[in-house]
């Protein structure tokens, strides 16, 4: 059993750092300046009481960092990426009821400045990106 959690876990992952690839690889540029410059970002994951976030990727610089374990129902970390349009988290966490609730929360200078549709359930995801 606990070698098939760990391989759903593993292909969990690996979608999700897919995910980030294509995100992360596919910008527009419109001449928009607020997509320039390195930025300094804080990723918020947010949990429901009863979830446990187990799996969170995020983009720090221009590359994908890979978080995985026990980090109960909030998990927050801060960085600095090359562009706005690198702002992309992503994480799945597990629930221990239907009604059990999963967001993420983008913030620069402490004010979120996107956050995502909430996920429910017991099995949940949730991924947010600045750049769409």
């Amino acid at each position: 059993m606990k070698t098939l959690e760990r391989m759903g876990l593993t292909s969990l992952l690996g979608l999700l750092t897919g995910s980030l690839f294509l995100f992360g690889g596919c910008s527009k540029d419109d001449g928009d300046t607020t997509a320039s410059g390195s930025v300094k970002v804080t990723y918020k994951i947010i949990g429901s009481s009863d979830t446990k976030i187990n799996t969170v990727v995020y983009f720090s610089g221009s590359s994908p960092v890979s978080a995985t374990g026990d980090f109960g129902s909030t998990w927050e970390k801060e960085a600095t990426v090359e562009s706005r349009s690198k702002a992309i988290v992503t994480a799945s966490a597990n629930g221990l009821k239907q009604t059990s609730t999963l967001k993420a929360q983008i913030l620069i200078d402490g004010k979120v400045v996107k956050e995502s549709t909430p996920s429910t359930g017991t099995s949940l995801t949730t991924q947010l990106s600045l750049s769409n």
